[in-house]
């Protein structure tokens, strides 16, 4: 397989409205279209995000047993994105991981699903 790179995720949530209300308002992503049970926003560089009906929502970051896969989501700036989504009420797990150049946070949505914004330095594919 020639895999031409990531364009698709989807994630189960248990409640829609305020599922959609995070992901649009508090994250920014920009809603593409919604139907009964789903919604699909543009996760940047061509990626869709879908949420899907038939989640369970945790009251604590979800573990692996409940989740998975981590979403990350690249920004040009951590810091300001850090400072922008604790400004929002976002609470950060643990603190901000390094590795060379490239830097990360998590968090998790109102249902405990687990992302992550990501630093990437200009060129590198990391």
């Amino acid at each position: 397989m020639n895999s031409q790179g990531f364009v698709w995720a989807g994630i189960f949530v248990q409640d829609m409205e305020s599922s959609v209300v995070f992901y649009r308002d508090v994250l920014g992503l920009r809603l593409l279209n919604r139907g009964d049970g789903w919604a699909h926003f543009d996760a940047g560089n061509g990626a869709m995000l879908e949420l899907m009906d038939g989640g369970n929502a945790h009251p604590a970051p979800k573990d692996a047993g409940r989740q998975p896969i981590i979403l990350g989501l690249r920004v040009g700036d951590l810091d300001a994105v850090y400072a922008e989504l604790r400004q929002k009420g976002i609470t950060f797990i643990g603190e901000i991981g390094q590795y060379k150049e490239t830097r990360w946070a998590h968090f998790s949505d109102p249902e405990g699903n687990r992302l992550e914004i990501k630093e990437i330095p200009p060129g590198d594919s990391a």
